[in-house]
């Protein structure tokens, strides 16, 4: 079983054609299922004919995913946040019309406008499974600094969300938890997860480890955190909370 088998499948509504379109993203790819042959399509568009809108969007799914120069928005924005999109939006046309360039700008301008495209085409649980796609590469070592660098801070901020969420069964011990000082480092691969960590009201504090593999394996899957409310470390390892010698709780890795 691919990473891809177990994350939700999602859909999208376009006009195309004159009519309302449905492109769908599962197990990894994404259909168009009222153009059954893209690649004609994608021909006949080359000699001169006119892209329908399903078509295109298609391709530009496929240009974001083998760049992957979305990933530093990302990593840490809300992109379904309308005034990053309207922002983003006068942002694409003005480097289209003037040639300014005040997004993405590592990437150089074409590959920016296409990146723009990408995100304001599609929503956040799209571009969420794009980003995985490019996540995956790395297992391979296909990233490029850039690209390490962006994944790095996605799996931070997500660690820190649901480390936060994780910890609503313990408000009479640490509140407010977003305030709780949390430091996740981010190691290789094939690296073990770890922990440490004390809930004692402000002095709390917590450390893991990560992997890039939680992106795909944990946080892609739904599973950050389980049932019982524990952060999800990965393969199978759990954070939880013991009661330390002197009655604090302490983090401890739990394995299965």
């Amino acid at each position: 079983m691919g990473w891809a088998d177990s994350v939700e499948d999602v859909s999208l509504e376009l006009r195309c054609s004159g009519a309302t379109h449905r492109l769908s993203w599962s197990a990894g790819r994404v259909r168009a299922p009222a153009h059954p042959d893209l690649a004609g399509e994608e021909a006949l568009a080359a000699l001169g004919g006119e892209l329908p809108a399903c078509v295109a969007a298609v391709q530009l799914w496929r240009i974001a995913v083998a760049d992957g120069g979305f990933l530093s928005d990302w990593s840490d924005t809300d992109l379904d946040d309308p005034v990053y999109r309207h922002h983003l939006r006068i942002s694409v046309n003005r480097l289209r019309a003037e040639g300014v360039q005040d997004f993405l700008r590592g990437l150089p301008p074409r590959r920016a406008e296409a990146m723009g495209h990408f995100l304001l085409q599609f929503p956040q649980r799209w571009v969420d499974r794009a980003a995985l796609s490019v996540v995956r590469a790395g297992r391979s070592g296909r990233h490029d600094e850039r690209t390490a660098a962006a994944v790095r801070r996605a799996v931070q901020v997500r660690a820190r969300s649901a480390f936060v969420h994780s910890l609503t069964r313990w408000a009479s011990v640490v509140r407010p938890a977003a305030l709780v000082r949390f430091d996740c480092r981010v190691v290789g691969w094939h690296d073990a997860p770890a922990a440490a960590g004390m809930l004692d009201g402000t002095a709390s504090w917590c450390r893991v480890a990560l992997s890039p593999a939680w992106l795909l394996e944990v946080w892609g899957q739904g599973r950050a955190i389980n049932p019982d409310g524990d952060l999800v470390l990965g393969g199978g390892e759990l954070l939880v909370w013991r009661p330390g010698p002197d009655g604090r709780p302490v983090a401890t890795v739990q394995s299965p």
